[in-house]
């Protein structure tokens, strides 16, 4: 049985019974939008439902089966015939739907893992051809390496104790992160801070020698006793720029920020 056949003689079928496609579907407990495209030919029901069109039908399944009303038995060997050719075409179509579903996802995931390895989308967030400069910004399109990542993590260690350092003094900030002090809230600064809140990611990173380069974003605010904000920065994208120590760590020698 072909799609196109059974479409015309279903909705031939419906029409003689005075009813409409809504009518139909509600009885087969389906959208009317599938009674269409039975009817239109573009695909067969689930071969689960032909019992149940030809109950609404007033018809036997094989003559549902065969498109036609029969005025007389089908020999055995034509109706096993109809049966087989029915469910051969009826898995065919959903098939080919499994396949269509598969490779979408197939797409989806891809499309997926390109994004998170080369993340474009990023270079609009930080673009300004007065501050940074094209080379820098193009830095963003790709995460880095998993060794160049593996490596951030361990500069990404230290600034995470700089960012929760709360009350610490501007001296000993500088003295246990470097130049990363400047994201501690210091007591100098900030005396009535007493704790605080940030996020920090990773965006990308390349080292290469003895030079090293990451991208990072992060947002973080200082809090007071009654948790009232008494220093923050939102959403800042900032190019940090590092040279290998002696001893193999890596050390942050430059910040690059919007001002």
């Amino acid at each position: 049985m072909e799609p196109e056949k059974f479409g015309a003689f279903l909705k031939s079928e419906r029409m003689a019974a005075g009813l409409t496609q809504g009518q139909l579907a509600e009885m087969l407990h389906v959208s009317a939008a599938a009674v269409s495209k039975w009817e239109r030919g573009k695909c067969l029901p689930d071969v689960a439902k032909f019992e149940d069109i030809a109950t609404a039908l007033d018809m036997s399944v094989l003559e549902l089966f065969r498109c036609r009303r029969q005025q007389e038995a089908l020999p055995r060997e034509d109706l096993a015939a109809v049966y087989t050719e029915t469910v051969r075409v009826s898995a065919r179509q959903h098939r080919r739907r499994w396949i269509a579903a598969a490779v979408c996802a197939a797409v989806l995931v891809l499309a997926a893992l390109v994004l998170y390895r080369f993340p474009v989308y990023r270079i609009a967030r930080v673009w300004s051809p007065s501050f940074f400069e094209t080379g820098e910004v193009s830095m963003l399109a790709y995460t880095g390496s998993a060794e160049d990542r593996r490596i951030a993590q361990t500069v990404m260690a230290k600034a995470e104790l700089a960012f929760s350092d709360v009350g610490v003094s501007g001296e000993e900030a500088r003295e246990k992160y470097g130049l990363l002090s400047r994201y501690a809230i210091t007591g100098d600064s900030y005396e009535t801070a007493v704790s605080e809140r940030h996020r920090l990611e990773l965006w990308s990173a390349r080292f290469y020698g003895g030079t090293g380069f990451m991208w990072v974003w992060y947002s973080q605010a200082g809090l007071d006793a009654d948790g009232n904000t008494v220093t923050g920065s939102w959403d800042i994208p900032a190019l940090w720029t590092l040279e290998k120590t002696v001893d193999g760590t890596w050390e942050v020698t430059h910040i690059k920020e919007h001002p």
